[in-house]
């Protein structure tokens, strides 16, 4: 094994010693100072859900009326059926169809 070799697997050890005490760090600190209830709980959960947002919404405005119609027919899915495999399969055929016949 050549020393660039060896330079190149200590720096991948120390980011991802880096990277895993971080995410550690952050789970045992949420632990301790999140209390079961609270103001801070509640919008620690729903966190996710609005991060997840943030990223769908650019994109289905990116995509214009169609979006809205696929993004529609997807709420309406989940609503029935409460299926996200088939939600998700309703959403990308549509884009699908959409792109491939009428662009």
């Amino acid at each position: 094994m050549s020393s660039i070799d060896l330079n190149a697997l200590i720096i991948i050890f120390f980011v991802a010693l880096g990277t895993y005490s971080l995410r550690v760090s952050g789970l045992l600190l949420s632990s301790k100072f999140v209390k079961e209830e609270g103001d801070l709980k509640l919008f620690l959960d729903y966190l996710p859900s609005t991060l997840l947002l943030a990223l769908v919404v650019p994109s289905i405005l990116k995509e214009g009326m169609i979006g809205l119609v696929a993004a529609f027919l997807i709420f309406l899915c989940m609503y029935k059926t409460k299926s996200i495999l088939l939600s998700l399969l309703i959403g990308v055929v549509t884009i699908a169809l959409y792109r491939n016949f009428f662009l």
